[in-house]
């Protein structure tokens, strides 16, 4: 049974949201030149960030239980839309501060709402689809990294690259916001995502969190790695971004197909591995083109590892998919909470490449919970 066109809208929001992402993805070394602040400074604005996204995620199935889905999905893509309109005239750290916490609390909400549409259509057709829904976020990322390298490159003043992206993208996002369903849930309190979770559920978590390391990482330091590691200028300050996320954008494309021909399980773990490999020859090299390389590997890796947690998760027996979706996009937000300080204090003791020490150790951690468990994550897999 093919899936039609109107239930596809929630990729579509997921593309169009996440194309802001790349914009902030290739302009945080300005932003860090324009408040004056060092790497820690920037871990704490992204700390700040990940504190927005918790507060939301916490009550968000309170908040899904009492509000439409095309409400959150409207009111979250004015806010993340109309917000850079400021962004280029912040002058300081506190400035941004503020502005980081009201974006990150939009983030948190809007992607369980896109999240919780997408699981469901999985589960309705018994078929891998969240890799391929999860692309059009990769799209977004990378067709937002490449516009804005490419208004950098020709040296187009921030505010015009902001406002360009508002008037093409938000009334995208608001057409796409409208489409948007309910999904039944089960009345939840406020508390709903706070109980004994299972060992399953900690292992996703697990994965979930190392996979943002790696993606975050990528996002909030590669521009940062390409400047002041490797040295590089004008549109190749992005190019990490844009080979990361154009890598992440094949897997996923792909990521549904492989998981049919390889099994869910096999390919998760196919999946850790490549991103441990990525993850090593990013922070070995020395040279950009095998950095480059780094990247792709990395990102093809990643690319289906969070949207199989997704997947598992909402399998689990006796678990609310509301409270399912929310521990993980939780636990990808929240790990910005960790990882920022880490990978910051990193950056500045030992250098930008050291960002990705850190990551690869996490990997390895996973590529042993996920040898070591491969009857539990193959029971929830179908």
């Amino acid at each position: 049974m093919k899936i039609r066109i109107n239930e596809i809208h929630a990729c579509k929001a997921l593309f169009f949201h996440f194309f802001f992402v790349g914009l902030w993805t290739v302009r945080i070394p300005d932003i860090k030149d324009q408040i004056g602040t060092d790497y820690q400074g920037m871990s704490y604005l992204f700390v700040i960030f990940s504190l927005g996204s918790i507060f939301t995620m916490i009550i968000a199935p309170k908040i899904i239980q009492n509000f439409s889905s095309k409400f959150i999905g409207l009111l979250t893509g004015f806010v993340i839309s109309f917000l850079w309109v400021f962004i280029p005239f912040v002058s300081s750290f506190y400035q941004m501060a503020v502005l980081s916490f009201i974006f990150g609390s939009s983030y948190g909400i809007i992607e369980i709402v896109l999240n919780l549409q997408a699981t469901s259509l999985e589960k309705k057709y018994e078929k891998p689809i969240m890799s391929g829904i999860h692309a059009f976020w990769s799209i977004g990322l990378l067709g937002g990294s490449f516009a804005t390298s490419l208004f950098l490159e020709y040296e187009i003043s921030f505010l015009i690259n902001s406002l360009v992206f508002i008037v093409l993208i938000f009334p995208l996002f608001f057409f796409g916001s409208l489409t948007l369903k309910d999904t039944n849930s089960t009345p939840q309190k406020l508390s709903a995502i706070f109980f004994k979770w299972p060992k399953i559920v900690l292992i996703l978590v697990i994965f979930s969190t190392t996979c943002v390391f790696l993606e975050g990482g990528t996002d909030s330091w590669g521009a940062l790695y390409m400047r002041d590691y490797l040295l590089a200028e004008g549109f190749s300050i992005g190019i990490a971004a844009i080979a990361f996320n154009g890598s992440m954008v094949f897997g996923r494309l792909t990521g549904d197909r492989l998981k049919s021909i390889f099994g869910i399980y096999n390919f998760l773990f196919i999946s850790i591995i490549l991103s441990l490999l990525g993850s090593l020859i990013i922070f070995i090299s020395k040279f950009a083109f095998i950095s480059i390389l780094g990247f792709v590997i990395a990102g093809f890796g990643v690319a289906s590892i969070v949207p199989i947690c997704y997947t598992l998760i909402s399998r689990i027996k006796d678990l609310d998919q509301t409270v399912g979706v929310t521990i993980i996009t939780l636990a990808v937000y929240g790990n910005f909470t960790i990882a920022p300080p880490i990978l910051g204090y990193t950056a500045n003791l030992l250098g930008i490449q050291y960002v990705y020490l850190p990551i690869s150790i996490l990997f390895i951690v996973c590529s042993g919970l996920a040898f070591t468990n491969k009857k539990i994550l193959k029971l929830n897999s179908f």
